[in-house]
C-alpha cells in the first residue's frame, strides 16, 4: 500500500510539473513578440522544433518497432484527437492573447478547470466529489484574484477574442481527459512524438509554411521555437503521457493548474510585469485549490 501510494505520488508529481513546464511558455511567448515574432511564427515553430526534438528521444531509445506495435486502434485514435486538441489549444489561445490583455486569456483558458469534470459527467455520468468541489472553487476564486489588478484598467475586450480564450479552455480540457485513456505500455516519447508531429502537420494545413517563417527562423525564431516547443509540447505532452492514465483526467485537471501562479510568478521576474497583492493572495488559493482536491483524489481507493 506504502508502494502503491508512493508511485500515485510520483505521477501526480510528474502533472504538476508539466502544468508547470506550461507555465514557463508565457512569458517566452511574449519575449518573442517583443522581438518582433508573429502568433503564425511562434505556434507553428514550437510544433515543428518539438516533434524534430520527440523523435530524437525516441530514436535514441532505440525501441521504436515494439512501440509501435503495442498501440492499439484505439490508442492510435486517442493519439489523433490529442494532436487535434493540442492544436486546437495553441490556435486558439495564441490568437485570444493578440485580441485580449494577457490576464483575461488566462481566465479563459483556466476554464478547462471545471471544463474537464463536465466531460467526465457527460461521459461517465461520475459527479466530482465534495473534496474535488473545493478544489475547484478555490481555483476558481484564485484565478480571479490573481488578475483582478486587470479590471482596474478598464481596457476593452474583443467577442472574438473572448470565444477563443473558452475555445483554448475547452480544447484543453479535452486534451486532459482523452490522455486519460492511452496506452502506458508504450514510450510516453513515443506517444508525445506522435501527437507533435499530428499537430506539426494540422498547423500547415492552418499557418502554410512559407519564406517568412523561414526567415524569422533565420533571425532569431529557432531560439524561441526550441524553448516554446520544449516547455509548450516536449515536456508536458511526455510527462502528462505517464502520469495522466495513472492519475485521472479530472485530477490532473485540477493538478494541470499549477501554471497559473508559475506563469504569474515568471511574468514579474522575466517580463517584469506588475502584480498587486491581490495576484499574489490568488497565487495562493489556487495552490491551495491544488493541495485539497488532489489529497481527497489522492485518498480514494
Amino acid at each position: 500500500m506504502a508502494k502503491r501510494n508512493t508511485r500515485n505520488r510520483l505521477y501526480a508529481l510528474l502533472v504538476l510539473l508539466g502544468g508547470a513546464s506550461y507555465g514557463l511558455v508565457s512569458p517566452i511567448v511574449k519575449l518573442a513578440y517583443i522581438h518582433g515574432f508573429s502568433a503564425q511564427d511562434v505556434t507553428s515553430g514550437q510544433f515543428y522544433y518539438a516533434a524534430v526534438i520527440l523523435w530524437l528521444f525516441t530514436a535514441f531509445t532505440g525501441r521504436r518497432n515494439r512501440q509501435r506495435a503495442r498501440l492499439s486502434v484505439g490508442d492510435w485514435r486517442r493519439l489523433l484527437l490529442l494532436g487535434v486538441f493540442g492544436t486546437g489549444t495553441a490556435v486558439f489561445y495564441y490568437q485570444a492573447l493578440t485580441m485580449l490583455p494577457a490576464w483575461m486569456a488566462i481566465i479563459l483558458l483556466f476554464q478547462f478547470s471545471w471544463m474537464t469534470f463536465v466531460i467526465a459527467y457527460l461521459v461517465t455520468r461520475k459527479a466530482p466529489t465534495r473534496g474535488e468541489w473545493r478544489g475547484i472553487l478555490l481555483i476558481a476564486a484564485g484565478t480571479l484574484l490573481a488578475n483582478i489588478h486587470g479590471f482596474h484598467a478598464g481596457q476593452a475586450l474583443s467577442a472574438r477574442g473572448f470565444v477563443f480564450g473558452l475555445c483554448a479552455g475547452a480544447t484543453y480540457a479535452s486534451f486532459l481527459y482523452v490522455n486519460e485513456g492511452i496506452s502506458t505500455q508504450t514510450s510516453p516519447f513515443f506517444r508525445a512524438a506522435v501527437v507533435t508531429s499530428i499537430s506539426a502537420i494540422l498547423i500547415s494545413f492552418i499557418y502554410a509554411p512559407s519564406l517568412a517563417l523561414i526567415r524569422a527562423s533565420i533571425h532569431g525564431m529557432w531560439l524561441f521555437g526550441i524553448l516554446i516547443g520544449l516547455f509548450s509540447q516536449a515536456i508536458p505532452t511526455s510527462l502528462f503521457g505517464i502520469g495522466i492514465p495513472r492519475v485521472g483526467g479530472a485530477a490532473s485537471a485540477i493538478l494541470g493548474s499549477v501554471e497559473l501562479p508559475v506563469a504569474v510568478i515568471l511574468a514579474a521576474v522575466i517580463v517584469h510585469e506588475h502584480v498587486l497583492w491581490t495576484g499574489w493572495l490568488g497565487v495562493a488559493l489556487i495552490m491551495i485549490g491544488i493541495a485539497v482536491g488532489q489529497r481527497r483524489t489522492s485518498a480514494m481507493p
